[in-house]
């Protein structure tokens, strides 16, 4: 029993001291992003919130009436949300590393704990975009509230899990890489963006077309999220699976990457 007892102890211990880097770094990640003021990090949140209002001020100046459903707003909100919900925290978590690398010369901090304060960061700030986007939608009369609350969640979750996963991997490909592979990425995920059916739903698409977009994480983003606002909604291209799938192999592809490639880091 003192044996099993002393590991627990050790454990907690551990878990005690990784907790403690975690908070430590986090505090200096957003000093070294945001500054000492609340106005750099006011202006970070605003970035994805202006772009999520361009994208949909773009939309509704050339579209009256939403494909799906009575309002074009929330038909486009839906569309958009999981897009930005992704992209930022994918972004930006490969950058957690060039940006805190002096912090590497501390022997207790690790290319991990870096990491890991940047995933909290984001993921922090996704909810935060997301609660201030639905607050102004709702002061013009747009009902934001969708018709299944614990979809919309998982929706909203899933979005921000496989930004996540992107991001560990994109961590890895740019100590690889270069930050040119940032390049890539941002590419890649704009033309998935425009397959996503954001501002037109699949089912208007030939079949054929329907078959290939199908593969398209993004797209089962937007079509999970948009079947827990619209009850009439066609769900048959959704499947989840493709977004845990991508998001677990890529999370997982960066845990592995980390391990093997510390020494990179550092450099």
């Amino acid at each position: 029993m003192s044996l099993v007892r002393d590991r627990w102890k050790k454990l907690a211990e551990k878990i005690a001291e990784f907790r403690r880097i975690i908070g430590a770094v986090l505090i200096q990640d957003i000093r070294t992003r945001f500054g000492h003021s609340h106005m750099g990090y006011l202006i970070a949140i605003a970035w994805p919130l202006s772009h999520i209002g361009v994208i949909m001020l773009g939309f509704l100046l050339r579209t009256v009436i939403a494909p799906v459903g009575d309002s074009p707003t929330m038909f486009v909100g839906t569309g958009v949300v999981p897009y930005i919900l992704c992209l930022y925290p994918a972004r930006l978590l490969a950058m957690a590393i060039p940006q805190n690398r002096q912090l590497l010369n501390i022997p207790l901090i690790q290319p991990l704990h870096l990491i890991f304060s940047r995933c909290i960061l984001e993921t922090l700030n996704a909810v935060i975009v997301l609660a201030l986007f639905m607050s102004v939608v709702a002061l013009f009369d747009v009902d934001v509230l969708p018709t299944d609350n614990v979809e919309a969640a998982k929706a909203i979750g899933a979005a921000v899990f496989l930004g996540i996963g992107l991001g560990f991997f994109n961590v890895v490909m740019c100590a690889i890489v270069g930050l040119y592979f940032l390049v890539f990425f941002v590419l890649l995920m704009v033309g998935l963006y425009v397959f996503s059916g954001v501002f037109m739903p699949p089912m208007g698409m030939p079949e054929s077309i329907r078959e290939y977009m199908a593969y398209n994480p993004l797209l089962q983003l937007v079509e999970w999220l948009r079947s827990a606002y619209y009850t009439s909604y066609d769900t048959e291209l959704i499947n989840k699976s493709i977004i845990l799938w991508v998001g677990g192999i890529s999370l997982t592809l960066g845990l592995i990457g980390e391990r093997f490639l510390r020494g990179r880091f550092f450099f």
